[in-house]
């Protein structure tokens, strides 16, 4: 009755604990790796289009189009600018690598998931449970660790 008591435990620890935040993990990550990657292409090509304007804006004869060719040569980096402050602002990139690394740590404790065998005692069973939910516990702990250590890193310099 013991053994099948740390089962039941394990099954919904697995479910509504270790599966539930793997999933959330995961998406997170993907998430903020997406979003790092689109600003990161966004101002490429918000320089890129402004290269262009320059090269239009020198051949185009006529004094409107040309000067808002001028225009978008000059505005086009600046919002580039604006891009890239706002991805380095937002810390998608660290937090990608964040949610990665815990997401990581977790693939790996599920390789120490408790099997029910025949010839583990009660006993045996149970303290591999309680060894495999400290050590998951742990990697969530760790995890909120870095986010505190993410804020400090984005606090404003004090003057």
């Amino acid at each position: 009755m013991y053994q099948r008591d740390d089962q039941h435990f394990l099954e919904l620890y697995q479910t509504y604990r270790f599966d539930d935040q793997l999933n959330f993990y995961t998406n997170r990550h993907e998430e903020f790796s997406q979003a790092h990657s689109e600003a990161i292409f966004a101002s490429i090509g918000l320089v890129f289009l402004a290269g262009i304007a320059g090269i239009v804006a020198s051949i185009v004869a006529n004094p409107g189009l040309k000067l808002l060719f001028f225009l978008f040569v000059a505005i086009l980096p600046v919002l580039s600018t604006v891009l890239a402050a706002y991805n380095a602002l937002y810390a998608f990139e660290q937090q990608a690598k964040l949610y990665k690394d815990t997401l990581d740590s977790l693939q790996e404790a599920s390789a120490l998931t408790p099997a029910l065998k025949h010839d583990l005692t009660a006993e045996a069973f149970s303290q591999q449970v309680e060894d495999y939910v400290k050590e998951v516990e742990h990697i969530f702990q760790v995890e909120q660790g870095q986010w505190g250590q993410l804020a400090e890193q984005m606090r404003p310099v004090e003057t």
